[in-house]
């Protein structure tokens, strides 16, 4: 060993009495697939600690530490470490050269370059700090030695290594430059790689939050908000000032990276007690755009946990926390100073009529974005009460892309998120609201209150990242010549709602395509789908199999997870989890979901009902003929589908439709359900005396509810006339009405007659011409809505189109 690999194990040694090192979980990997060949590790920065540490994580996995030098025939180096930067001095990289252009000659054949980044701390640069947090904080800056011992003792205990991809040096050389110039491209390619991935890491410089609120008050939109203020409400100029400070400090993060990593700790002891486990998915393309430029992830809303949960996951896997926007409900004392020091960042629920508010509000955020600082907020705008998404509400969306519209400084990229629970700490008090009780305010005793829970069992916890939507792109498809439209918060081209509208959408079904599906979600589609909530216990095993195999052999999205266990497995671990119930019985025992139960469990069925939904409906076209052709089911899918895809935020176009009635057709076929008759091809239920029988009966209930609103509104509307009802009067008796059904005929769930998902579906027969409105507001229509009730006539089966009628007759 030389004498240099001898001085870098003696730093190790005693590095190592203090130090210590985590790598994301998914590096291990990386270092796991190097090899037997040359390998030259790359760090941005020359330091003594930083060369102790990459010896020290390569010794774990097993694999020659660089400071042992490369050996190969045509290429002996007494390191196999190469720096980008040094401290006051050019870069050397004559080992670089060295290696390019031994590859060049063929010995070896190919080295691979590893760029290695060592953050102690990980923390930003704040502009306006204390000089002791300049001095400590990992930042964007190179240090000299007494910064650097200082770094390792107090950020010695909190060091993150992160390892990327290799680079072949062959397919560099492959390009016939000469060795010089092959060097520059690469140290530049190396160069450019390390700013983004420290910019994904540890985010951009952060200003302190006193010289942000003095930013956000000298930009010209906020000065022009205050000039108007002072002559419209006759305000002094220092009243307008201050008023517009204190909405700054109101609303602004103070972001402390200390804080950050103290929550780190506490969060992992806190799943560790909650949760058996935290499964990610998808986390790696989020790493590959969170160094192109900024993120902004829109998770779905569910739990008071989302915010917590998300931050805590993309800190853990190395990347930036995002600032997150909070409700000013949440602004509670003691609880509101520590929110703001974990990223969030508050606002009011309206601020319409506060054009000073809105003014810094918007400033606030446009320069968080342009700064590349990622951010987080929830499109719904509240947490979903009855587990299916919201319909997507315009206001941070719309901000977001008129700042992106003024300012096109780089890639914003839209990160849709996808939590599943398989318990709710919110659980109870969400039926309580469905059931019409008002919705309880968030008070400090109600937080300190709902504590008791975590003595609970909660399961597992799922987070899936979606597919990654670019702004810059969606908007060169849809509006080519954008660029230069809007230069002042003042302008409002027309296209900009209409668009915000459909990203909203599509942010939706993208959170939907990345479904996770837990033991939870499948055993409440399958009991939910019996009339009381109960079912032999053999026969539910086989129903989950059933459930199990349809969503592998016809998945809905390469991006949806399903838990890996049979349906045995499946009714097991509910039964242990609590929230199935046996009762024995000698011919075979009956498992059971309890009544005051069932209401709550409708939730997790929710969150996975988009998945069912099309299986269902295949299956609803067979619950009143033995055969039908597949061209009369893709008909009646085709007319009925457009308005479920809208509820459901479904991802399949109506063009895609054969594709994936085709796949779900195989499924059905493969699992016996169906069969296809050899000479004519017409697809034939099984008999109704077997099990296959049942179960195809039980999968079609499993998606009958909003094929049920669906028939309720239109049996209403035939009911009364056109001319009669106005938009406001149908939604009251189409709620008041499937409250009615669901108390007769069903288990009482309130999500059955939530009266916004009657408001969006009549929204949807407006918008496709089925319904019209004249002048006084009252509801028209014609032969259409006459062709609408048929097919759900097809699809609904006989007893079910007897029970609605019933309802709403009588």
């Amino acid at each position: 060993m030389s004498l240099h690999g001898l001085w870098i194990g003696l730093v190790r040694r005693v590095l190592f009495l203090w130090v210590r090192t985590r790598l994301p979980e998914d590096q291990r990997e990386i270092l796991g697939n190097l090899g037997d060949g040359p390998v030259c590790f790359v760090l941005e920065r020359q330091g003594l600690a930083e060369s102790a540490v990459l010896d020290q994580e390569c010794m774990r996995a097993g694999i020659v530490p660089p400071s042992r030098g490369l050996r190969f025939p045509g290429l002996r180096e007494s390191s196999a470490t190469v720096f980008l930067r040094r401290s006051g001095r050019a870069p050397e990289l004559s080992r670089l050269e060295r290696i390019v252009k031994a590859v060049g000659g063929g010995q070896p054949e190919d080295v691979s370059i590893v760029p290695v980044a060592v953050f102690w701390g990980r923390s930003p640069d704040k502009e306006g700090g204390s000089a002791l947090k300049l001095l400590l904080s990992d930042d964007w800056a190179i240090g000299g030695t007494l910064r650097k011992v200082f770094m390792v003792l107090f950020h010695g205990r909190d060091v993150m290594v992160q390892f990327s991809a290799p680079v072949s040096v062959r397919d560099f050389v492959a390009e016939g430059l000469t060795p010089e110039r092959t060097v520059r491209k690469l140290a530049r390619v190396l160069r450019v790689h390390f700013r983004r991935q420290r910019m994904s890491a540890i985010g951009p410089d952060l200003s302190h939050r006193r010289t942000l609120v003095n930013q956000i008050l000298q930009s010209h939109s906020v000065q022009a908000a205050i000039t108007r203020e002072i002559q419209v409400n006759d305000l002094s100029e220092a009243q307008a000032w201050a008023e517009a400070r204190g909405y700054a400090y109101e609303i602004a993060a103070d972001f402390s990276y200390p804080f950050v990593r103290f929550m780190e700790r506490l969060l992992a002891r806190l799943w560790d007690r909650l949760y058996e486990g935290v499964e990610i998915g998808h986390i790696d393309q989020v790493k590959a755009r969170a160094e192109e430029g900024e993120i902004v992830y829109v998770p779905c809303h569910r739990s008071h946990i989302d915010y917590l949960l998300l931050s805590y996951v993309v800190f853990r896997r190395g990347l930036m926390c995002p600032h997150i926007a909070a409700g000013i409900n949440l602004n509670l004392p003691l609880i509101g100073p520590f929110l703001r020091r974990g990223g969030a960042f508050f606002l009011r629920r309206s601020f319409r009529d506060n054009p000073l508010y809105a003014a810094v509000f918007n400033r606030y955020l446009s320069l968080n974005l342009s700064k590349g600082v990622p951010i987080e907020y929830f499109i719904e705008g509240g947490r979903s009460r009855t587990g299916r998404l919201l319909t997507a509400k315009p206001g941070m969306l719309s901000m977001t892309v008129r700042s992106y519209l003024r300012r096109p400084v780089g890639p914003l990229t839209f990160i849709p998120v996808y939590f599943g629970y398989e318990r709710l700490l919110e659980g109870e008090s969400y039926i309580s609201e469905l059931s019409g009780q008002p919705k309880k305010r968030e008070t400090l005793f109600g937080l300190l209150k709902s504590l008791k829970a975590l003595r609970s069992r909660f399961g597992k916890v799922y987070v899936n990242f979606g597919e990654p939507i670019s702004l810059g792109r969606m908007l060169d498809e849809e509006v080519p010549d954008w660029r230069g439209q809007v230069r002042e918060p003042e302008d409002k081209p027309a296209w900009v709602q209409p668009l915000v509208r459909r990203l909203g959408e599509r942010i939706l079904t993208g959170i939907n395509a990345a479904a996770a599906v837990n033991p939870v979600n499948l055993v409440a589609t399958a009991m939910l789908s019996t009339p009381r909530q109960s079912m032999l216990e053999t026969e539910l095993v086989r129903l989950l199999d059933l459930h199990l195999a349809i969503l592998r052999k016809a998945p809905y999205s390469p991006l949806v997870t399903v838990c890996d266990m049979t349906g045995r497995q499946v009714a097991d671990y509910a039964e242990q989890f609590g929230l199935l119930k046996r009762e024995y019985h000698k011919l075979g025992d009956i498992m059971y979901i309890e009544e005051r139960n069932a209401a709550l469990v409708s939730y997790f069925r929710n969150n996975v009902a988009h998945l069912f939904t099309l299986p269902s409906l295949v299956a609803c076209c067979f619950f009143d003929t033995v055969t039908m052709e597949e061209t009369r089911i893709l008909e009646l899918l085709d007319r009925v589908y457009p308005y479920l895809r809208g509820e459901l935020f479904m991802h399949w176009d109506t063009a895609d439709l054969p594709v994936a009635v085709d796949g779900i057709v195989g499924a059905m076929i493969e699992t016996g359900l169906l069969s296809r008759e050899e000479d004519t091809g017409v697809l034939r239920r099984a008999r109704v005396t077997t099990g296959e029988s049942i179960r195809l009966s039980v999968i079609a209930r499993s998606g009958l509810q909003a094929l049920e609103r669906y028939y309720v509104t239109v049996a209403l509307l035939l009911k009364h006339g056109p001319g009669v009802l106005t938009q406001k009067k149908l939604e009251e008796l189409c709620q008041l009405m499937a409250q009615r059904i669901s108390i007769l005929y069903q288990f009482n769930a309130p999500e059955f007659f939530d009266r916004s998902l009657f408001r969006a579906f009549i929204g949807r027969l407006r918008q496709n011409g089925v319904i019209s409105v004249d002048e006084h507001g009252h509801i028209l229509y014609d032969e259409a809505l006459e062709r609408a009730d048929a097919d759900a006539r097809a699809m609904l089966g006989e007893r079910l189109r007897h029970d609605i009628l019933q309802a709403v007759y009588l």
